[in-house]
Protein backbone atom coordinates (compact mmCIF):
# COMPACT_ATOMS: atom_id res chain seq x y z
CA UNK A 1 0.00 0.00 0.00
CA UNK A 2 1.32 3.85 -0.83
CA UNK A 3 0.31 5.83 1.83
CA UNK A 4 -0.37 9.54 0.36
CA UNK A 5 -0.10 12.68 2.57
CA UNK A 6 -0.56 15.58 0.62
CA UNK A 7 -1.53 19.08 1.19
CA UNK A 8 -1.04 22.96 1.82
CA UNK A 9 2.49 24.14 3.33
CA UNK A 10 2.13 23.78 7.36
CA UNK A 11 -0.87 21.55 7.35
CA UNK A 12 1.19 19.00 9.18
CA UNK A 13 1.82 16.63 7.09
CA UNK A 14 5.59 15.65 8.00
CA UNK A 15 3.87 14.70 11.91
CA UNK A 16 0.98 12.80 9.86
CA UNK A 17 3.31 11.00 8.09
CA UNK A 18 6.16 10.46 11.41
CA UNK A 19 3.30 9.11 13.42
CA UNK A 20 1.92 6.61 10.50
CA UNK A 21 5.60 5.36 9.67
CA UNK A 22 6.09 4.80 13.61
CA UNK A 23 2.37 2.70 14.01
CA UNK A 24 2.98 0.64 10.38
CA UNK A 25 7.01 0.30 11.00
CA UNK A 26 7.05 2.12 7.07
CA UNK A 27 9.35 4.42 5.26
CA UNK A 28 8.53 7.89 4.27
CA UNK A 29 10.06 10.26 1.91
CA UNK A 30 8.78 13.97 1.54
CA UNK A 31 8.61 15.52 -2.10
CA UNK A 32 10.40 18.68 -0.64
CA UNK A 33 13.55 15.93 -0.75
CA UNK A 34 12.67 14.53 -4.40
CA UNK A 35 12.45 18.55 -5.15
CA UNK A 36 15.34 19.16 -3.89
CA UNK A 37 17.71 16.23 -5.83
CA UNK A 38 15.54 17.48 -8.73
CA UNK A 39 16.71 21.24 -8.36
CA UNK A 40 20.20 20.24 -7.58
CA UNK A 41 20.38 18.38 -10.99
CA UNK A 42 19.29 21.08 -12.16
CA UNK A 43 15.66 19.79 -13.96
CA UNK A 44 14.17 22.19 -16.56
CA UNK A 45 10.83 23.30 -15.20
CA UNK A 46 10.83 23.45 -11.84
CA UNK A 47 9.43 25.97 -9.91
CA UNK A 48 11.54 28.50 -8.71
CA UNK A 49 9.68 30.26 -6.39
CA UNK A 50 6.39 30.33 -4.06
CA UNK A 51 3.03 30.89 -5.81
CA UNK A 52 -0.16 29.73 -4.33
CA UNK A 53 -2.20 30.53 -7.36
CA UNK A 54 -4.30 27.29 -8.36
CA UNK A 55 -2.80 26.90 -11.52
CA UNK A 56 0.91 27.54 -10.52
CA UNK A 57 -0.24 24.71 -8.34
CA UNK A 58 -1.62 22.75 -10.84
CA UNK A 59 1.05 23.19 -13.01
CA UNK A 60 3.59 22.56 -10.82
CA UNK A 61 1.68 19.26 -10.17
CA UNK A 62 1.66 18.49 -13.36
CA UNK A 63 5.31 18.96 -14.02
CA UNK A 64 6.52 16.82 -11.09
CA UNK A 65 3.78 14.00 -11.97
CA UNK A 66 6.48 12.24 -14.12
CA UNK A 67 9.30 11.98 -11.28
CA UNK A 68 6.59 11.17 -8.71
CA UNK A 69 5.02 8.40 -11.03
CA UNK A 70 8.51 6.92 -11.34
CA UNK A 71 9.08 6.88 -7.71
CA UNK A 72 6.32 5.15 -6.68
CA UNK A 73 7.18 2.19 -9.46
CA UNK A 74 10.57 2.20 -7.41
CA UNK A 75 9.24 2.09 -4.00
CA UNK A 76 6.79 -0.22 -4.92
CA UNK A 77 8.75 -2.73 -6.66
CA UNK A 78 11.38 -2.94 -3.35
CA UNK A 79 8.29 -2.27 -0.28
CA UNK A 80 4.84 -3.24 0.40
CA UNK A 81 3.92 -0.36 2.28
CA UNK A 82 5.24 2.97 1.88
CA UNK A 83 4.45 6.80 2.93
CA UNK A 84 4.56 9.84 0.09
CA UNK A 85 4.28 13.22 1.73
CA UNK A 86 4.20 16.01 0.47
CA UNK A 87 3.05 19.86 -1.57
CA UNK A 88 3.83 18.72 -5.05
CA UNK A 89 0.90 16.37 -6.52
CA UNK A 90 -2.57 16.75 -6.39
CA UNK A 91 -5.60 14.69 -5.62
CA UNK A 92 -5.86 14.20 -10.03
CA UNK A 93 -2.17 12.41 -10.02
CA UNK A 94 -3.39 10.33 -6.90
CA UNK A 95 -6.38 9.32 -8.46
CA UNK A 96 -4.12 8.79 -11.84
CA UNK A 97 -1.86 6.45 -9.79
CA UNK A 98 -4.54 4.84 -8.04
CA UNK A 99 -5.45 2.94 -11.18
CA UNK A 100 -2.05 1.02 -10.99
CA UNK A 101 -1.21 1.42 -7.45
CA UNK A 102 -3.01 0.18 -4.25
CA UNK A 103 -3.32 3.55 -2.66
CA UNK A 104 -5.07 4.69 0.48
CA UNK A 105 -4.78 9.12 0.63
CA UNK A 106 -5.31 11.60 2.81
CA UNK A 107 -5.34 15.53 2.28
CA UNK A 108 -4.51 18.03 4.41
CA UNK A 109 -5.31 21.58 4.69
CA UNK A 110 -5.39 24.96 7.00
CA UNK A 111 -8.41 26.94 6.95
CA UNK A 112 -6.65 29.81 9.41
CA UNK A 113 -3.09 30.65 9.56
CA UNK A 114 -1.78 33.62 11.41
CA UNK A 115 1.96 34.93 11.46
CA UNK A 116 2.22 33.97 15.30
CA UNK A 117 1.46 30.36 14.64
CA UNK A 118 3.80 29.88 11.61
CA UNK A 119 6.98 31.74 13.90
CA UNK A 120 5.85 29.55 17.00
CA UNK A 121 5.76 26.11 14.93
CA UNK A 122 8.24 26.82 12.14
CA UNK A 123 8.47 23.06 11.58
CA UNK A 124 11.29 22.02 9.81
CA UNK A 125 11.16 23.32 6.55
CA UNK A 126 12.63 26.63 7.71
CA UNK A 127 9.69 29.13 7.51
CA UNK A 128 11.35 30.74 10.47
CA UNK A 129 14.45 31.89 8.63
CA UNK A 130 12.41 33.35 5.91
CA UNK A 131 12.19 36.86 5.40
CA UNK A 132 8.89 38.21 6.73
CA UNK A 133 7.58 40.03 3.85
CA UNK A 134 7.55 36.43 2.59
CA UNK A 135 6.42 34.64 6.16
CA UNK A 136 3.10 37.33 6.13
CA UNK A 137 2.72 36.20 2.47
CA UNK A 138 2.21 32.21 3.04
CA UNK A 139 -0.12 33.27 5.81
CA UNK A 140 -2.28 34.80 3.53
CA UNK A 141 -1.97 32.43 0.87
CA UNK A 142 -2.03 28.87 2.92
CA UNK A 143 -5.59 28.97 3.77
CA UNK A 144 -6.34 29.78 -0.18
CA UNK A 145 -4.03 27.08 -0.73
CA UNK A 146 -6.01 24.85 1.51
CA UNK A 147 -9.40 25.57 -0.01
CA UNK A 148 -8.00 24.74 -3.54
CA UNK A 149 -6.77 21.11 -2.09
CA UNK A 150 -10.27 20.80 -0.36
CA UNK A 151 -12.59 21.68 -3.66
CA UNK A 152 -9.89 19.42 -5.97
CA UNK A 153 -10.19 16.17 -2.35
CA UNK A 154 -13.59 16.43 -2.81
CA UNK A 155 -13.96 16.76 -6.49
CA UNK A 156 -11.61 13.08 -6.40
CA UNK A 157 -13.59 11.72 -3.51
CA UNK A 158 -10.42 11.58 -1.28
CA UNK A 159 -10.87 12.79 2.38
CA UNK A 160 -9.69 16.00 3.35
CA UNK A 161 -8.75 17.33 6.93
CA UNK A 162 -8.58 20.70 7.87
CA UNK A 163 -6.17 21.44 10.59
CA UNK A 164 -6.72 24.71 12.08
CA UNK A 165 -8.46 23.60 15.19
CA UNK A 166 -7.84 21.17 17.83
CA UNK A 167 -4.74 19.84 15.99
CA UNK A 168 -3.92 16.98 17.65
CA UNK A 169 -7.29 15.44 17.55
CA UNK A 170 -7.56 16.50 13.60
CA UNK A 171 -3.51 14.56 13.59
CA UNK A 172 -5.87 11.48 14.83
CA UNK A 173 -8.86 11.71 12.41
CA UNK A 174 -5.97 12.16 9.04
CA UNK A 175 -4.33 9.04 10.54
CA UNK A 176 -7.76 6.99 11.12
CA UNK A 177 -8.59 7.55 7.36
CA UNK A 178 -5.42 6.24 6.68
CA UNK A 179 -5.18 2.94 8.94
CA UNK A 180 -8.94 2.10 8.89
CA UNK A 181 -9.24 -1.68 8.44
CA UNK A 182 -5.32 -1.88 8.77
Amino acid sequence: MIYFIVGAPRAGKSLLSQRLCTTLKVGWVSTDLLMELLRVANAAGRKMKWDAAPEAITTNAQWFFPYLERFVWGVSSLVDNYVIEGVDFLPAQVAQLSTQYPIRAVFLGCSRLTLEDLNQYAGRSGYGRLPEELRRQIVEDVPCWSAFIRQEAERFGYAYVDMASDFSQRLVEAEGVLTLHV
